[in-house]
């Protein structure tokens, strides 16, 4: 059907044109990453760079070809580094060269899986399947995508927050509730931690961070000596927070004792396996890993490991 005269479109005016730019991002994307060898892993941003990439709103706009050039010298050579295969700094998944045509497509099908009855939802139900196969948990259980195991985390902690508090806590909230509820972390547990405490209404003042041991584990004897303390005080222990792979370390808590001790004392168990529980695909770590398929719930991401490009948890 031909487009009437004054009809607005937000289509290109020029197809030929927009295809055109695109492929020579797609053909400079994929050379991107297969020279990657021949640059140097990371390099700051110059002054005349983000300076040229700050201003006010432009008021006028531009073809594609124009905001492609602007890209590729302003953005495109200023990268994290973690696509190169010497960057060591911190826990950054690589990301894979097909991801680049699975991002093109995603796009291109612009899906909310929100609701309704299209692929995309069936897609995010067979992955989910696949998790709980590979980690161990009853096929009853239920699972999100997500941008990451911070948000992993938050989602993880309020289901606890829900299910452990008396009452109806979704209804009506924190306001009057007669105890102060208390989550329990060891030192070296990630940070997205004590900000899902924070953004869930129960003040960071309300985990408890566990010292560790010299293998940088949380030591059993000190939780259990907290837990009782605050029981003590009056107050509510509700989740336990594990560790399956630290930043700082990689040090895996042992989660079948903490499992057996969350079911002694009626707590959720919760683990954090960001870092470490796609290495229950390796016989190599697998063993190290046993008492997560215990938990009540798990976070862990698909952009480390998995070598899913960001975001994805």
């Amino acid at each position: 059907m031909s487009k009437l005269p004054d009809e607005i479109s937000l289509d290109p005016q020029d197809w030929d044109a927009f295809r055109a730019t695109a492929h020579t991002a797609l053909d400079e994307a994929i050379e991107f990453l297969q020279r990657i060898r021949d640059r140097q892993v990371w390099q700051p941003v110059p002054e005349q760079t983000w300076r040229a990439l700050s201003g006010p709103v432009p008021k006028l706009g531009c073809s594609l070809a124009q905001v492609y050039e602007e890209f590729r010298n302003l953005i495109f050579p200023y990268s994290t580094g973690n696509t190169h295969p010497r960057f060591f700094g911190w826990v950054h998944g690589a990301g894979l060269a097909n991801g680049i045509v699975a991002e093109m497509l995603a796009a291109a099908m612009n899906a909310n899986c929100g609701g309704r009855d299209h692929g995309a939802i069936y897609v995010e139900k067979v992955v989910i399947d696949w998790c709980k196969e590979l980690f161990g948990f009853p096929s009853t259980s239920s699972g999100l995508l997500v941008s990451g195991t911070s948000m992993a985390n938050l989602i993880g902690i309020c289901v606890a927050r829900n299910a452990q508090a008396e009452g109806n806590i979704r209804q009506n909230g924190l306001k009057n509730y007669p105890r102060t509820l208390v989550a329990y972390a060891s030192t070296e547990t990630h940070e997205s931690v004590a900000k899902a405490v924070e953004i869930l209404g129960l003040g960071s003042a309300s985990l408890r961070k566990i010292h560790v041991q010299a293998d940088f584990t949380m030591d059993l004897r000190a939780l259990k000596e907290a837990i009782e303390a605050d029981r003590e005080r009056g107050l509510e222990p509700f989740c336990v927070i594990g560790t399956a792979g630290t930043v700082n370390t990689g040090a895996i808590d042992p989660l079948e004792e903490l499992s057996s001790l969350c079911l002694k004392e009626n707590l959720w168990f919760h683990v954090d396996g960001a870092f470490g529980a796609f290495g229950s695909l390796t016989d190599a770590i697998r063993p190290r890993l046993k008492g997560m398929e215990l938990a009540d719930s798990l976070a862990f991401d698909f952009h480390k490991w998995a070598q899913v490009q960001y975001d994805a948890g």
